[in-house]
Protein backbone atom coordinates (compact mmCIF):
# COMPACT_ATOMS: atom_id res chain seq x y z
CA UNK A 1 0.00 0.00 0.00
CA UNK A 2 3.15 2.40 0.89
CA UNK A 3 4.60 1.43 -2.45
CA UNK A 4 1.51 2.29 -4.37
CA UNK A 5 1.38 5.33 -2.13
CA UNK A 6 4.83 6.68 -3.19
CA UNK A 7 4.53 5.88 -6.62
CA UNK A 8 1.70 7.68 -7.03
CA UNK A 9 3.22 10.72 -5.27
CA UNK A 10 6.32 10.32 -8.10
CA UNK A 11 4.01 10.26 -10.40
CA UNK A 12 2.14 13.58 -9.56
CA UNK A 13 5.43 15.07 -9.19
CA UNK A 14 6.39 13.96 -12.79
CA UNK A 15 3.01 15.71 -14.28
CA UNK A 16 3.56 18.74 -12.15
CA UNK A 17 6.76 19.38 -12.69
CA UNK A 18 6.54 18.78 -16.42
CA UNK A 19 2.98 21.32 -16.83
CA UNK A 20 5.04 24.09 -14.96
CA UNK A 21 6.45 26.37 -16.44
CA UNK A 22 9.94 27.53 -15.38
CA UNK A 23 10.14 31.06 -13.15
CA UNK A 24 12.13 33.33 -15.32
CA UNK A 25 14.46 33.43 -11.95
CA UNK A 26 14.99 29.77 -12.62
CA UNK A 27 16.10 30.26 -16.06
CA UNK A 28 17.81 33.63 -15.75
CA UNK A 29 20.38 31.25 -13.16
CA UNK A 30 20.65 28.25 -15.64
CA UNK A 31 21.55 31.09 -18.47
CA UNK A 32 23.64 32.54 -16.17
CA UNK A 33 25.54 29.89 -15.89
CA UNK A 34 25.83 28.89 -19.48
CA UNK A 35 26.96 32.14 -20.73
CA UNK A 36 29.74 32.31 -17.72
CA UNK A 37 30.85 28.96 -19.51
CA UNK A 38 30.81 30.41 -23.09
CA UNK A 39 32.69 33.32 -21.90
CA UNK A 40 35.52 31.38 -20.37
CA UNK A 41 35.38 29.09 -23.55
CA UNK A 42 36.61 32.26 -25.30
CA UNK A 43 38.96 32.58 -23.31
CA UNK A 44 40.41 29.25 -22.62
CA UNK A 45 43.88 27.79 -25.09
CA UNK A 46 42.25 26.04 -27.37
CA UNK A 47 41.60 22.44 -26.57
CA UNK A 48 43.00 19.56 -27.91
CA UNK A 49 41.13 17.46 -30.45
CA UNK A 50 40.95 13.99 -28.53
CA UNK A 51 43.12 12.75 -31.21
CA UNK A 52 45.56 15.12 -30.49
CA UNK A 53 46.01 13.77 -26.69
CA UNK A 54 48.23 11.48 -25.52
CA UNK A 55 46.61 8.14 -25.28
CA UNK A 56 45.38 6.84 -21.87
CA UNK A 57 43.52 7.31 -18.75
CA UNK A 58 45.45 10.05 -17.50
CA UNK A 59 45.42 12.03 -20.82
CA UNK A 60 41.85 12.11 -21.19
CA UNK A 61 41.05 12.76 -17.29
CA UNK A 62 43.33 15.35 -17.58
CA UNK A 63 41.71 17.29 -21.03
CA UNK A 64 38.32 16.41 -19.84
CA UNK A 65 38.85 18.75 -16.13
CA UNK A 66 40.13 21.29 -18.33
CA UNK A 67 37.10 21.51 -20.47
CA UNK A 68 35.07 20.89 -17.42
CA UNK A 69 35.56 24.72 -16.60
CA UNK A 70 34.16 25.79 -19.74
CA UNK A 71 31.96 22.87 -20.46
CA UNK A 72 27.89 23.63 -20.80
CA UNK A 73 27.32 20.32 -19.14
CA UNK A 74 29.28 22.19 -16.27
CA UNK A 75 26.38 23.86 -15.39
CA UNK A 76 23.78 20.73 -14.74
CA UNK A 77 22.75 21.14 -11.13
CA UNK A 78 23.58 24.65 -10.93
CA UNK A 79 20.37 25.71 -10.04
CA UNK A 80 19.84 22.71 -8.40
CA UNK A 81 22.71 22.77 -5.81
CA UNK A 82 21.53 26.01 -5.39
CA UNK A 83 18.12 25.29 -4.45
CA UNK A 84 19.37 22.39 -2.13
CA UNK A 85 21.74 24.57 -0.03
CA UNK A 86 19.19 27.55 0.41
CA UNK A 87 16.22 24.89 1.62
CA UNK A 88 18.56 23.71 4.02
CA UNK A 89 17.36 20.44 3.47
CA UNK A 90 18.09 17.40 2.13
CA UNK A 91 15.15 15.49 2.69
CA UNK A 92 13.70 12.98 -0.14
CA UNK A 93 11.39 15.67 -1.38
CA UNK A 94 13.61 18.86 -0.91
CA UNK A 95 15.94 17.39 -2.85
CA UNK A 96 13.33 16.31 -5.58
CA UNK A 97 11.58 19.55 -5.69
CA UNK A 98 14.82 21.25 -5.99
CA UNK A 99 15.90 18.93 -8.89
CA UNK A 100 12.69 19.13 -10.57
CA UNK A 101 13.03 22.95 -10.93
CA UNK A 102 15.79 22.64 -12.64
CA UNK A 103 14.40 19.86 -14.90
CA UNK A 104 11.62 22.52 -15.86
CA UNK A 105 14.40 25.05 -17.09
CA UNK A 106 16.10 22.37 -18.99
CA UNK A 107 12.88 21.02 -20.43
CA UNK A 108 12.02 24.62 -21.28
CA UNK A 109 15.55 25.18 -22.90
CA UNK A 110 15.17 22.13 -25.05
CA UNK A 111 11.70 22.84 -26.43
CA UNK A 112 13.12 26.14 -27.57
CA UNK A 113 15.89 24.31 -29.30
CA UNK A 114 14.18 21.50 -31.00
CA UNK A 115 11.35 24.12 -32.40
CA UNK A 116 14.66 26.29 -33.96
CA UNK A 117 16.29 23.27 -34.97
CA UNK A 118 13.43 22.60 -37.05
CA UNK A 119 13.25 25.56 -38.54
CA UNK A 120 16.21 25.07 -39.98
CA UNK A 121 16.01 22.04 -41.50
CA UNK A 122 14.77 20.76 -44.26
CA UNK A 123 12.33 18.27 -44.42
CA UNK A 124 14.30 14.83 -44.04
CA UNK A 125 16.38 16.44 -41.36
CA UNK A 126 13.63 17.71 -39.82
CA UNK A 127 11.72 13.99 -39.86
CA UNK A 128 14.85 12.29 -38.27
CA UNK A 129 14.93 15.22 -35.28
CA UNK A 130 11.56 14.32 -34.93
CA UNK A 131 11.99 10.31 -34.90
CA UNK A 132 15.44 10.85 -33.16
CA UNK A 133 13.48 13.25 -30.56
CA UNK A 134 10.23 10.73 -30.03
CA UNK A 135 12.76 8.06 -29.49
CA UNK A 136 15.15 9.87 -26.64
CA UNK A 137 11.64 10.76 -24.77
CA UNK A 138 10.85 6.79 -24.95
CA UNK A 139 14.23 6.30 -23.50
CA UNK A 140 14.86 8.76 -21.20
CA UNK A 141 11.42 8.17 -19.56
CA UNK A 142 12.01 4.36 -19.36
CA UNK A 143 15.85 5.38 -17.70
CA UNK A 144 14.38 7.22 -15.33
CA UNK A 145 11.80 4.96 -14.28
CA UNK A 146 14.49 2.40 -13.13
CA UNK A 147 15.23 3.82 -9.55
CA UNK A 148 11.48 3.17 -8.67
CA UNK A 149 11.48 -0.35 -10.22
CA UNK A 150 14.58 -1.32 -8.71
CA UNK A 151 14.37 0.34 -5.11
CA UNK A 152 10.67 0.37 -4.25
CA UNK A 153 11.19 3.42 -2.01
CA UNK A 154 10.85 7.19 -1.33
CA UNK A 155 14.70 7.38 -2.39
CA UNK A 156 13.77 6.48 -5.50
CA UNK A 157 12.07 9.96 -5.87
CA UNK A 158 15.16 12.17 -5.87
CA UNK A 159 17.24 9.51 -7.52
CA UNK A 160 14.35 9.63 -10.58
CA UNK A 161 14.10 13.81 -10.35
CA UNK A 162 17.73 13.69 -10.47
CA UNK A 163 17.97 11.39 -13.94
CA UNK A 164 15.02 13.68 -15.56
CA UNK A 165 17.37 17.27 -14.52
CA UNK A 166 20.84 15.55 -15.91
CA UNK A 167 18.85 13.41 -19.20
CA UNK A 168 16.85 16.53 -20.30
CA UNK A 169 19.75 19.26 -20.17
CA UNK A 170 22.13 16.64 -21.65
CA UNK A 171 19.52 16.73 -24.72
CA UNK A 172 18.60 20.26 -24.34
CA UNK A 173 22.51 20.92 -24.77
CA UNK A 174 22.93 18.48 -27.86
CA UNK A 175 19.78 20.40 -29.51
CA UNK A 176 21.10 23.62 -28.65
CA UNK A 177 23.68 22.68 -31.41
CA UNK A 178 21.48 21.72 -33.95
CA UNK A 179 19.57 25.31 -33.72
CA UNK A 180 22.69 27.53 -33.88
Amino acid sequence: MIRAVLALLAALAVASARAAEPSKEDRAEVEACLALAAEKAKKAAPSKDELEESPGAEARLAAAAENAAHAPSSCIGALAKACIKKEGDTSNAALSQCYWREAAVWDFRLNGSYRAALAKMDKAAADNLRKSERAWIAWRDAACQQPELTFKGSMAVPMQAWCMMDLTARQALWLAGWSE
